[in-house]
């Protein structure tokens, strides 16, 4: 059914078109016409406006074509029924008893004008002779025909009702036979196709529908009537189960009635004789059979937010409506790749989310039936066109990192939205905070910090994922969405990573006491932290609680550079694992590790003393220590000896810790033990000094060197020297 609002809308429109024929004040006012709309009793006899019911037929025409949804008619101002007034202006409507009483049919079928009927004094007419008289003959002396059409006798709810006689064109091939004088179809007999018949209904520009057909040549008979029937619905091939609707003996025919349903069924029957009377009584033949279906018309379209809704005025007998979709820039609308809501029977509208918004659409509707099993539709609607305004949203955006081993990379991917298309950014600063609240001009994008040179994905061929690769150079990357309709653009949550450089050229040096770490301070590091772990461990000890190893030492880049490196005190050979990093959004951001193999540290130290006039060495070990191990004592004229190849080799004996001596011929160059012990523990060897040195300057130096191993594996050797004056000769040979 119409809604009020549709009815007014039409009462008005019609209004403005009789104002081009009549006076205001011939005519319903705004308040009248609401009345009208809100109740349509309104338009019956004894309704509470006079100026109503002067024109009542016409309205209530006017709600007919709205509710079959043929507001075109109105529109345009085809139908001339729609401006016959029922009354003249200066006469008072006639009471409801009196169209009851003197009016029957009028009561029933109110539009229907129809004029004065005179009355005649009918004389008595002579009995006929009994004589035999053919039907033929019958229908012949009824052929005069002055008098006016018969009323049809069934009426239903949507039948048709003719025009006034003075508004219709005269068509000079209508004929008044009825439906009860044609002879009924043999229900025994097949139905007769006429050889060669067609029959097309089209929608007339003006108003109506042309009915046109057409058959071959008579070859029988010199007079053919055709007669039309039809039906809202469907029926079998008979013409007394479909709507008398005209007889002619023509091949067209204009029908003016609207539909009241979805569909028209029509069928044209041909009778044939040799006069008019003769062929009306011969069996009827099919001419042809076709159905009209109404095309959906009147879409009222509207946007809210992201969808775009459609209705019309539904009609009876629909079996569905497919809606089709497209850019107003496509032509083909009704292609199968526009229909939308297929799923639906669309009986009345639809509800449409576009993909992109910021453009203009258009829409189309066809209206599909089912005739004999068949799905059947009609021409499609007009194109209906709305503008479906551009709405920017925030668009989140998944991300994954990837790294393959050279470089690292992250998969961006989001949701498509409903309008436009998504830019992805990558920027080595973040962008303006406000840009996440606020939508903004493409063009305006670079000033907030984000230039087309950084537009990652302008290249993609995906709508909806991306790669973005991080630079090697970039400590820091910014990922961000925005999505663009038009020349708006709504930027979207920025993602964020950063990363620490490499460690570069790391070394270990050992001084005796802790040792020294040195390297190439990380780019954008904040602090380096050492951590410690078993050997071979270097690769899986980290600096969080998470992780095995024991952090040592954490330093600053100022700290660094203030003591030329970094001092640790390693408990033993293992792995020393170094880590740069970063504080970041309250995080903190590890780099990878450079891993560095400490062998160790093994602590010897020696002392002189006298004994009898002898000089012997002592040498201890910080810890028990029964490996082998090669000491060189040197001894230099005038200073200390720096290195082993440094002034000349000393003799020396071993004496055990038993007291024992070797014989002189033990004396020997370099030194050998394999049993030392720390100075807290005794003795287990010592050596006596060659006591030939006596004759060399007491201005000379001694000195002790140890041999280092450089066999993978060894640990590190430290030889600590005594004070510098216990190892001048002169302090002990006078």
């Amino acid at each position: 059914m119409a809604s009020e609002y549709q009815i007014l809308s039409a009462f008005k429109t019609w209004r403005d078109i009789a104002r081009t024929k009549f006076s205001v004040d011939q005519l319903p006012t705004d308040e009248e016409l609401l009345a009208a709309a809100e109740n349509l009793d309104q338009l019956k006899p004894g309704g509470d406006y006079p100026a109503l019911q002067v024109w009542a037929t016409a309205l209530r025409r006017v709600v007919g074509f709205v509710q079959v949804g043929t507001v075109h008619i109105i529109e345009h101002g085809t139908d001339a029924a729609m401006f016959s007034p029922d009354l003249d202006f200066d006469q008072d409507p006639i009471p409801d008893a009196e169209i009851l009483k003197d009016e029957p049919v009028s009561t029933y079928y109110p539009e229907v004008i129809e004029a004065p009927v005179p009355e005649f004094d009918l004389e008595p007419e002579p009995e006929p002779e009994s004589v035999p008289v053919s039907v033929q003959e019958i229908v012949a002396a009824a052929e005069p025909e002055e008098t006016p059409p018969r009323e049809r006798r069934r009426r239903r709810a949507g039948s048709h009702r003719p025009e006034p006689a003075s508004l219709q064109p005269v068509d000079n091939n209508i004929r008044n036979w009825q439906d009860y004088e044609f002879a009924r179809l043999d229900g025994f007999a097949e139905v007769v196709r006429v050889p060669g018949g067609y029959l097309r209904v089209t929608i007339n520009p003006t108003n109506g529908l042309d009915v046109e057909w057409d058959v071959s040549a008579s070859t029988n008979y010199g007079v053919r009537v055709f007669r039309i029937v039809s039906d809202e619905m469907e029926f079998e091939r008979d013409p007394n189960l479909g709507e008398h609707r005209v007889s002619t003996v023509g091949n067209q025919w204009l029908d003016i009635e609207p539909l009241t349903t979805a569909y028209r069924m029509y069928q044209v029957w041909m009778y044939e004789g040799s006069t008019e009377s003769a062929a009306v009584n011969a069996q009827p033949q099919l001419v042809g059979e076709t159905v009209f279906i109404n095309p959906v018309s009147n879409i009222e379209l509207s946007v809210a937010g992201s969808e775009v809704k459609g209705q019309w005025a539904p009609a009876e007998h629909t079996h569905r409506v497919a809606v089709y979709a497209a850019p107003s820039n496509e032509r083909l609308v009704t292609a199968s790749r526009n229909e939308i809501a297929s799923d639906k029977n669309n009986f009345q509208g639809f509800r449409f989310h576009p993909q992109h918004r910021g453009r203009e659409y258009k829409f189309v509707a066809r209206r599909f039936v089912e005739i004999k099993g068949q799905m059947i539709g009609s021409a499609p609607s007009e194109e209906f066109v709305i503008d479906v305004p551009a709405e920017v949203v925030e668009v989140p955006i998944a991300i994954e990192e990837r790294f393959d081993g050279f470089s690292t990379s992250f998969d961006v991917t989001w949701d498509a939205p409903h309008s436009g298309e998504v830019w992805i950014y990558r920027t080595l600063e973040a962008p303006e905070s406000d840009l996440r609240f606020n939508a903004v001009e493409t063009e305006q994008l670079e000033s907030f910090g984000l230039a087309r040179r950084d537009w990652a994905n302008d290249l993609e061929d995906t709508k909806t994922s991306c790669r973005v690769i991080w630079p090697e150079n970039w400590y820091s990357i910014f990922i961000t969405p925005v999505n663009v309709v038009g020349n708006q653009a709504q930027v979207g949550q920025t993602y964020s990573r950063v990363r620490v450089g490499e460690i570069s050229r790391p070394k270990l040096y050992e001084r005796v006491n802790n040792q020294l770490l040195t390297f190439g301070w990380p780019e954008e590091a904040h602090e380096v932290t050492a951590v410690f772990g078993e050997p071979g461990t270097g690769h899986t000890i980290g600096p969080t609680a998470d992780t095995p190893g024991s952090s040592l030492v954490s330093i600053h880049r100022e700290a660094y550079e203030e003591e030329g490196g970094m001092r640790v005190k390693l408990p033993g050979a293992g792995d020393v694992a170094l880590f740069a990093s970063r504080v970041y959004e309250g995080r903190q951001i590890w780099g990878e590790p450079e891993i560095l193999n400490y062998r160790g540290l093994d602590k010897f130290s020696y002392q002189l003393h006298q004994e009898n006039g002898r000089l012997f060495l002592a040498i201890y070990s910080e810890r028990p220590n029964n490996q082998f191990h090669q000491f060189s004592l040197r001894i230099h004229s005038s200073r200390l000896p720096l290195e082993p190849e440094d002034g000349n080799e000393v003799m020396t004996r071993k004496i055990s810790n038993d007291g024992s001596r070797h014989h002189p011929e033990d004396l020997l160059a370099g030194i050998s033990s394999s049993a030392l012990r720390s100075e807290k523990e005794q003795v287990v060897e010592y050596w006596e000094i060659d006591p030939k040195i006596a004759g060399l300057p007491s201005t000379s130096f001694l000195r002790l060197f140890i041999h280092q191993e450089e066999t993978a594996g060894f640990h590190l050797k430290a030889l600590i020297d005594p004070a510098p004056a216990s190892l001048i000769l002169g302090t002990w040979i006078g």
